[in-house]
């Protein structure tokens, strides 16, 4: 846990504030209902049914309604958990992988990390009437972290970029696009093999344009500016 200040500390399981830590999202757990859950661990205290709780990433009060339990495709509502065991919420996109909750504002456990991507591909929608569900089925894959994703900076490439660690990322994305959301994608391979994030921001990513060889800058889900190379050699004389 990461207290105010910055300070870490150990909450132990018997404290009594609640605390939980999302470490899962998945969707399409009920094809019939196409909802998205969000799996928290309980860390700390006692979650109780319909209790209101910090979400420390963004500082908003949120209600934690009809929490359940899951076994397969089985779902069992709860109303008490303790450290130790899992709970599922539906989730309307307000919760990330890594998040913290809490009764306590100053709790705030560390993020899951992520690995740099290796492997870049554009991901299309060859076909325009189903663009909704496009768009839709890549927000939620992200959310769940089954894949990043990046866009171009040049507003008429609206298409977004896969960047993933190994290439086995790509099929599972394929094939769940098709299976859960009716989606037919093509990928088209990138000729880059190193991502990094520019600190400064876009201020220092503007400085960039026109100087670049070898790599090109394009943004993330956050807005970030995210440099991407042809290799590691290429890298040190960017």
């Amino acid at each position: 846990n990461t207290g105010e200040g910055g300070e870490g500390k150990v909450v132990a399981p018997e404290t009594e504030d609640f605390s939980g830590f999302v470490f899962k999202l998945q969707a399409n757990m009920d094809p019939r209902h196409r909802d998205r859950i969000a799996f928290v661990r309980v860390c700390s205290g006692r979650f109780e049914k319909d209790m209101q709780v910090t979400h420390t990433r963004t500082g908003k009060t949120i209600r934690l309604s009809a929490p359940s339990k899951l076994f397969a495709q089985r779902r069992e509502t709860i109303e008490v958990a303790y450290p130790g065991d899992i709970v599922g919420f539906v989730n309307p996109g307000a919760f990330s992988i890594g998040d913290t909750i809490s009764s306590k504002k100053n709790i705030k456990y560390e993020g899951i990390p992520s690995f740099s991507p290796e492997h870049f591909n554009w991901i299309r929608n060859p076909n325009p009437s189903k663009q909704k569900q496009f768009k839709k089925g890549i927000a939620e894959l992200r959310e769940e972290g089954a894949v990043q994703v990046l866009w171009s900076t040049d507003d008429y490439d609206i298409d977004p970029i896969l960047a993933a660690v190994g290439q086995l990322q790509f099929e599972v994305v394929a094939s769940r696009l098709q299976t859960e959301y009716g989606i037919e994608t093509k990928y088209e391979t990138m000729p880059y093999e190193v991502a990094r994030w520019i600190k400064g921001g876009w201020d220092v990513a503007d400085q960039m344009k026109g100087k670049l060889f070898n790599a090109q800058v394009f943004k993330d889900g956050e807005n970030r500016p995210v440099l991407l190379v042809k290799n590691i050699w290429a890298l040190g004389n960017v």
